[in-house]
């Protein structure tokens, strides 16, 4: 039952830095040249997840920017609002389900302690 709550605090922090990560792109989706993150699980030996961060460094869509001196190419944010909005509600419902199950070993630990008694 404690590698349960374990696993699943380690995967509250995983989802809470996925949701973390995809708010700070959505935050630049307008700053140009930004690069977005992702957030990837990776399996820890000893149960539980650990998420890792990494940048990708595509190039966002190009636009002519009327300067002073003339056109010049710029560069957007390769953020994709669509994306984004589908990684929140992933990091939401894995953040609801690790919470369930610390909910559910707390309650299976308070009825064996019951019984105990």
């Amino acid at each position: 039952m404690i590698g349960a709550m374990y696993s699943a605090l380690s995967g509250l922090t995983a989802f809470s830095t996925q949701i973390d990560v995809s708010a700070h792109n959505v935050a630049n989706i307008m700053t140009n040249e930004f690069k977005k993150s992702r957030t990837e699980f990776v399996a820890l030996e000893t149960g539980g997840v650990l998420s890792v961060i990494q940048r990708n460094e595509s190039a966002g869509p190009f636009i002519l920017n009327n300067t002073g001196y003339g056109p010049a190419q710029l560069e957007l944010s390769n953020v994709d609002l669509g994306e984004e909005t589908v990684n929140q509600i992933i990091g939401q419902r894995g953040f609801e389900a690790n919470l369930q199950t610390i909910k559910t070993a707390d309650d299976m630990l308070g009825s064996l302690l019951d019984i105990k008694k």
